[in-house]
């Protein structure tokens, strides 16, 4: 009896002591999540190299020149915190938060004067605050797209999609247009944000510019990455980076391998096949949800932009490529009285000199890829005849008919 007695005390007292252990541990963990909470204990992003820890061994800034202009200008750290983890999507722009950049690839003279902000919706988008679904008698346009969707190196009311609101005539036309672009997402990371987020705001019409960023080496395929996040490692995740102790950790880990540069090998889409399957799927889905869609070629030339419009072609679906507009526009921004404020204002900025070298300047911003105010104007309008006609017929909430 007594053997059974002093059984019954030690396994009380293992018990007991795994209690504390494990009382310990939460005191410890909740301790660290608290100071982790009132003081940014994170290293400081340091050289060109750097990289959020939060995404582990995937880049958000795969390209070298980038990062080391970003560096340069001493706004690496301040870019990244545009963005957080995302188990899906793999990274998002982050709710609620304001960011002062520059365009690190204009003429060093003119770089002040490109200064532009960046302002997020508590949904975590460079667009007002919205609900759910539009007000009844009002069509909703999601514009899903990349960088130049988001409006880079512009201000938000000078992006295409707050453009394309203004062209529709705007709410008191009935029409709202909300920007989802992120910047850096390919058309796979397009496909997911269109099931995950674009349709679930009721649009009537979506506009769809992904493709440009399909080639970056980002060190992690996209659908493989994706795969992986379905199960439980991803559900994990998820639950670790809602701790700002454990992204602190990971942050410190990742000071150790700063010196690590993004694999040459490795693509966000493995090429034009894959790609093209995303954009027919992304189609396919809008279509499935019975809202109408605009496929649109941003900073996408020959065989990329081809890619679209093959699929447009294929499957009846209104095409833009953008890029080829504002390129086509350019003569004509130099030469129409229309244009002559906004040949003023590119001057003012850049200097005559810069201008005269190099007119795509009067287009687009100086890496000739994202359009400046003046190509997202002449976007917005080319679109707003297109998703007039991709509306057409479906009724409005209050079920009139345009």
């Amino acid at each position: 009896m007594s053997h059974e007695i002093e059984a019954s005390r030690k396994t009380q007292s293992g018990v007991a002591n795994a209690m504390l252990a494990i009382l310990a541990l939460l005191l410890f963990f909740g301790t660290a999540e608290v100071i982790c909470r009132v003081f940014d204990l994170r290293p400081r992003l340091g050289g060109a190299t750097a990289n959020p820890a939060w995404l582990s061994e995937r880049w958000l800034l795969p390209r070298e020149d980038y990062r080391e202009a970003f560096a340069a200008e001493g706004f690496l750290g301040r870019y990244y915190d545009l963005y957080e983890w995302d188990r899906h999507r793999f990274y998002r722009l982050r709710p609620d938060v304001e960011v002062s950049l520059l365009d690190v690839f204009a003429p060093a003279s003119a770089r002040e004067r490109t200064r532009w902000s960046v302002r997020t919706s508590p949904q975590g988008y460079r667009t007002r605050a919205f609900e759910s679904g539009p007000a009844a008698g009002v069509r909703r346009v999601a514009s899903l797209g990349d960088s130049s969707t988001f409006g880079w190196g512009v201000a938000e009311e000078e992006a295409y999609p707050a453009r394309l609101e203004r062209a529709l005539g705007g709410r008191e036309a009935g029409w709202e247009v909300l920007n989802l672009g992120v910047p850096g997402y390919s058309s796979f990371q397009g496909l997911v944000t269109l099931v995950s987020d674009g349709l679930a705001v009721s649009p009537d019409v979506v506009t769809w510019s992904y493709i440009a960023n399909d080639g970056a080496m980002t060190g992690a395929a996209d659908r493989a990455t994706y795969v992986q996040r379905e199960g439980w490692v991803g559900a994990l995740l998820e639950i670790l980076h809602r701790s700002r102790f454990y992204e602190t950790l990971d942050a410190w880990v990742a000071k150790l391998r700063s010196g690590a540069k993004p694999p040459d090998d490795v693509r966000n889409v493995s090429g034009y096949t894959a790609a093209e399957a995303n954009v027919r799927a992304a189609v396919a889905a809008a279509r499935t949800a019975n809202v109408g869609i605009v496929l649109v070629a941003n900073c996408a030339r020959g065989p990329v932009a081809e890619v679209l419009r093959r699929v447009a072609d294929e499957t009846g679906t209104p095409f833009l490529d953008a890029t080829r507009l504002v390129e086509d526009a350019i003569p004509r921004i130099a030469s129409d009285p229309a244009f002559e404020a906004d040949r003023e204002a590119v001057v003012a900025r850049y200097g005559g000199k810069a201008v005269a070298a190099n007119p795509k300047l009067l287009g687009l911003l100086p890496d000739a890829c994202h359009p400046n105010p003046v190509g997202h104007r002449l976007i917005a309008e080319a679109l707003a005849p297109m998703v007039e006609r991709a509306a057409a017929g479906r009724p409005a909430r209050d079920g009139r008919t345009p």
